[in-house]
């Protein structure tokens, strides 16, 4: 099979982008008021333009890095060099093969043809790598994580450096806040343990042999890759229009989507165990408040919001006063644009989540001033 960075090549040589842009999910398409640019800010090419209400990748520009897609709250870029789904598969098989130790290995170090391929996962650069595929693993059993990428200050992702060790921090701090022993380690070299020492059979004999059967397979990895992440990871093949797909429904909000990595994310964080602190500090997650002194129960926090984390009631009608906003933690991905859209500055948002309401299954509800509360069923407090 050809290696990752082959494949991301000749992609590009045929005019397919390592990176797909599923435009309705970002926050600044939404509502140009958004201050997220997380993805240009990782972008070591500047292939990544938003602006007027577009995002737009120049996918002769792309590095195919993934570095963009690991931080985009939103997950409107979605990485297909290779696609979540293989990574994950490819990684979870290497960590059976090596007795519970997962390894990813960098496109670079994995070009030393040094290693047994079956026992680490390829990926072009190592910030492809995310929170939520380390977090999956570990909760279906991997005892260990080990990210091979050799020396990031000579190699041309080197600028990815930074990102990678955020990445592994963030891993860590989650997986020592849940109980767990396992941490993930970087190294500049792969293990003893995979060292192979007939890698020629491993890897075929001739480069020539190789661009001969990667051509095909390269052409029909980048097209399925692409169509499998947007149809069934995302579970829609929407042909409308943006403005058809962000048109605000009959309840008063825009389309609101799930988050595929971050619905891994916090599942594999609920098999790993019970959080052993008070509180959950990650990107990955975020808090609400709401001054509701200052809020005039406009209610565009909910209309603009990508994942239903603030909601209004679906049976008052659109124009209708607004009576109260209710805020579930596990569907918050931190993206901001609720406080960038509140021109009373009413909110504000924190990476700091109280752990039990994380992962309580009932929201926690904001009441309008001056409407009078309603005691909740279900025992739960109002604010």
């Amino acid at each position: 099979m050809p290696n990752i960075n082959d494949i991301v090549q000749i992609a590009e040589a045929m005019g397919k982008s390592p990176v797909v842009v599923v435009p309705e999910r970002c926050a600044a398409v939404r509502n140009r008021n958004a201050t997220c640019r997380t993805c240009i800010d990782a972008c070591q090419a500047d292939a990544i333009e938003v602006r007027a209400n577009e995002l737009n990748l120049n996918a002769s520009l792309c590095v195919a890095c993934g570095a963009c897609a690991t931080v985009c709250p939103t997950e409107a870029l979605l990485s297909v060099a290779p696609p979540d789904a293989e990574l994950a598969r490819s990684a979870a098989e290497a960590a059976v093969a090596n007795d519970g130790t997962a390894v990813f290995a960098c496109a670079r170090m994995a070009a030393k043809r040094v290693a047994d391929p079956a026992l680490f996962a390829e990926v072009p650069c190592m910030a492809r790598v995310d929170e939520s595929m380390v977090l999956s693993l570990v909760s279906h059993g991997a005892m260990d994580v080990l990210l091979v990428d050799g020396n990031c200050a000579t190699c041309k992702y080197g600028v990815c450096d930074a990102a990678i060790a955020e990445t592994v921090e963030q891993a860590n701090r989650l997986l020592e806040v849940h109980g767990s022993a396992v941490r993930v380690r970087r190294a500049s070299a792969f293990p003893d343990s995979l060292l192979a020492d007939d890698t020629q059979g491993m890897y075929g004999a001739t480069r020539r042999g190789f661009f001969s059967d990667a051509a095909g397979a390269a052409k029909d990895t980048v097209v399925t890759a692409a169509r499998t992440t947007i149809e069934q990871e995302l579970g829609y093949a929407d042909r409308r229009t943006i403005g058809e797909r962000l048109r605000v429904s009959d309840t008063g909000e825009m389309a609101q989507f799930p988050m595929p990595r971050h619905e891994v994310a916090i599942n594999a964080l609920d098999a790993i165990g019970a959080p052993t602190a008070e509180r959950v500090e990650s990107r990955l997650f975020g808090t609400v408040d709401i001054d509701i002194d200052r809020c005039n129960a406009c209610g565009m926090c909910a209309v603009f919001c990508p994942t239903g984390a603030l909601r209004r009631d679906p049976a008052e009608k659109a124009l209708a006063a607004l009576k109260y906003l209710e805020f579930s933690a596990c569907e918050c991905v931190q993206c901001g644009l609720c406080v960038d859209v509140c021109w009373k500055e009413a909110l504000t948002l924190s990476n700091s989540v109280p752990a039990d309401e994380l992962y309580d299954f009932e929201p926690r509800t904001f009441h309008m001033k001056g409407v009078k509360r309603k005691k909740s069923p279900f025992g739960a407090s109002g604010v």
